[in-house]
């Protein structure tokens, strides 16, 4: 099965249990890895999140059923954990319950049993989003500080939405329900904090709920885990309602043909003094319920923002937050630090409903809108969350709110200062509002506007002669082979054939040096670029034969034995693979060749299947490898051969750059001692159709 192409429920459910997980895992975000194992012939498999600063690996594999010894089960799974390296190791049990007493701790413990059940809650971040919104609201105090809201149905009658949410929640066979009007997302986010108090009592048997912002859904692998999800939706205008949902809308649209049985609750909207009297309740007895009022009349971007109610709660979080620390006496500077908590707030909820941890994108747009007036239909992260606070008009495809799009623009100077780009702070006058965020994200950065633009020039121009400086070894290496070996031929030109034979000795030790560091140079440039690419199909022997095309028509005197099936195939990176085979076979032709005892030079390749891995084997009948130089082989700049008489003189990083190569594709590479014959392996993970 591809990982890259979108996974459909029937194609899920025909995967054996260990590709499922690993299915799941990929849907929800995580890299999934495999290695060639410990044991002969198996092959471990983790899980790496995409994204985000800390990424810890998980080990993990399935169980059919509960083991019988849950302890036993445990310190298994923890030695395996520190074997494989890995930060944390689950056991997924695929049918059945864990035994009463035992107790899942996934943040204190770094081996868990946990049922496909309870994993998948965690997974998909529905347990996750349970907690953060238990966490949030009791943190915050705004459980307490809720605006009740009202509402009319379709046939006039006024009813009080979050009543009317409860019942609907224990109703099973209710309709969907859409929120409409300005605070839909505020009542939606009230409904959920209830919700999650609920299921957060038992979750691994109360029903839970999904929360899924625009097209994001992880629903065709609940029937995998055994229970039917409801869904409380922030939707588009007019998304269709695929199930029974709760939806949020913040003005009116008709109903959709595909949902005639949908309820409509369309919010009445409180008047601007009940928003005010709101603030005022919410601050009173601290100087901040004043200078709300006072940055309301101050920014029109502000009351704008404030009329949103979808930004009441956040906003007033933020405030919250600043009465905490130093609170400054200045109203634009109190402006733009309270902006900072409420901008930093909307943030993680995009960050936690799109599936998106970058915000870089909008960072762009609004460098793009404030030098160029360009729309925004690049958009992509959050766009409904987006719209919805009152930042970005979907119609205009532009910023509506110069606070928003001024704090877009100092992280982007941010990100362009720290990453060397300076020029970004010349090219354009910045407003006001964008330096004092600067001196809030980022006060490192700030000071140094402060040192002018002669100063940042300067800074700049140190860094690019250090960066000249710099330059590849590969490269200066690589210089003065060209013209090494113009001017030996020019010598030789110059001079008679008797004194051409005369010093043939010096000219080909001279030849063997210059190519030695043409050798070398190319070597370095492998070597630092290292193995890119993405893992594939690779079948073996056509590789293995193109390689050993060249070296056996340079090496006539070698014979070559190659003995590997013709379906063999690995899951390996093919540029990687060729490089870390020419080098295994380029050490194998000169042991060889160089061998100051084989009468017959032979090198022979194998390959052969051992459980789930492939190996292969590279053996020659040159001198060996000296017991005490096998620790040392794959050092890089290590080596024995210092050349002489008909033998090469190598790099040091021929063996280095298999062992580097093939590692990065999850495989391992060795000596084989055991062998008669100098034997050097390569072991990947086999091929396997629909993995």
């Amino acid at each position: 099965m591809d990982p890259n192409q979108p996974i459909d429920e029937g194609a899920l459910l025909a995967l054996p249990a260990q590709e499922r997980v690993a299915a799941v895992f990929r849907e929800s975000g995580y890299e999934v890895e495999q290695r060639v194992g410990d044991a002969e012939g198996t092959v471990d498999w983790f899980a790496i999140p995409k994204t985000g600063f800390v990424r810890p690996r998980t080990y993990f594999r399935t169980l059919p059923e509960p083991p019988e010894d849950v302890g036993a089960a445990l310190a298994e799974l923890e030695a395996d954990r520190e074997k494989t390296g890995a930060d944390r190791a689950i056991a997924i049990v695929m049918a059945g319950k864990l035994p009463a007493g035992y107790e899942l701790d996934l943040i204190g413990r770094t081996a868990n049993l946990i049922t496909f059940r309870r994993w998948f809650l965690e997974v998909s971040e529905i347990a996750d989003q349970v907690r953060e919104y238990v966490q949030r609201f009791e943190r915050s105090g705004d459980h307490e500080g809720y605006l009740p809201r009202r509402a009319r149905l379709a046939s006039g009658q006024e009813i009080d939405v979050d009543g009317y949410i409860d019942a609907w929640l224990e109703d099973a066979d209710a309709p969907s329900l859409i929120i409409e009007g300005s605070g839909a997302t505020t009542t939606l986010n009230q409904a959920v904090y209830r919700a999650a108090k609920r299921f957060q009592s038992d979750p691994e048997n109360v029903t839970p709920f999904m929360v899924l912002f625009g097209e994001i859904s992880l629903h065709i692998f609940t029937a995998q885990a055994g229970f039917a999800v409801p869904a409380f939706r922030l939707a588009s205008w007019d998304a269709p309602i695929r199930a029974r949902s709760l939806y949020a809308r913040t003005r009116p649209t008709k109903q959709s043909p595909q949902t005639p049985t949908a309820i409509v609750l369309d919010l009445i909207p409180p008047t601007a003094d009940a928003v005010c009297r709101w603030f005022k309740q919410q601050l009173a007895g601290t100087p901040d319920a004043e200078r709300v009022e006072a940055a309301y009349k101050r920014s029109k971007d502000l009351s704008r923002l404030l009329r949103t109610m979808s930004n009441l709660e956040p906003f007033l979080n933020a405030v919250r937050s600043r009465a905490r620390s130093e609170t400054p006496s200045e109203i634009d500077t109190w402006i733009a630090s309270t902006m900072v908590a409420y901008m930093q707030q909307i943030e993680s909820d995009i960050v936690e409903r799109s599936g998106d941890d970058s915000l870089a994108e909008l960072e762009d747009a609004a460098l793009r809108q404030f030098a160029l007036s360009s729309e925004l239909d690049s958009i992509d992260t959050g766009r409904y969350i987006l719209a919805l606070h009152g930042w970005i008009d979907p119609r205009r495809k532009g910023f509506s709110n110069d606070l928003v799009r001024d704090y877009f623009l100092a992280k982007k100077i941010v990100s362009e200062v720290r990453a060397g780009n300076e020029e970004l702070l010349l090219r354009y006058q910045f407003p006001q509002s964008v330096f004092l965020y600067l001196t809030l994200l980022a006060p490192d950065v700030a000071a140094r506007l402060t040192g002018g633009a002669v100063g940042r020039m300067e800074e700049k121009i140190r860094e690019e002669a250090e960066r000249i400086a710099q330059l590849g070894f590969a490269h200066r290496l690589n210089r003065p082979v060209g013209a090494m070996r113009q001017y030996l031929g020019e010598i030789r030109d110059a001079l008679g054939k008797d004194k051409r034979a005369e010093l043939a000795r010096p000219f080909a030790r001279l030849e063997e040096e210059i190519s030695y560091i043409a050798n070398l140079a190319e070597k370095t440039r492998i070597w630092e670029s290292g193995p890119s690419g993405t893992k594939q199909e690779v079948a073996l022997r056509p590789l293995v034969e193109d390689e050993l095309g060249p070296l056996q028509q340079h090496h006539t005197g070698v014979t070559c034995i190659l003995d590997i099936p013709g379906e063999m195939r690995v899951l390996a990176i093919p540029e990687a693979l060729h490089e870390a085979l020419h080098c295994l076979l380029e050490n194998a032709f000169h042991a060889a060749t160089s061998s100051g005892s084989a009468s017959s030079p032979r090198v022979t390749v194998s390959a052969r299947r051992i459980g789930e891995v492939a190996r292969l084997d590279v053996r020659d009948n040159g001198d060996g490898v000296d017991p005490a130089d096998r620790d040392a082989i794959f050092i890089p700049f290590k080596t024995n051969k210092t050349g002489g008489t008909g033998k090469p003189r190598g790099t040091g990083l021929g063996l280095a750059i298999a062992k580097r190569f093939v590692e990065g594709m999850g495989g391992r590479i060795g000596l084989d001692a055991d062998e008669p014959e100098t034997c050097f392996f390569i072991e990947l993970v086999a091929w396997k159709e629909g993995v």
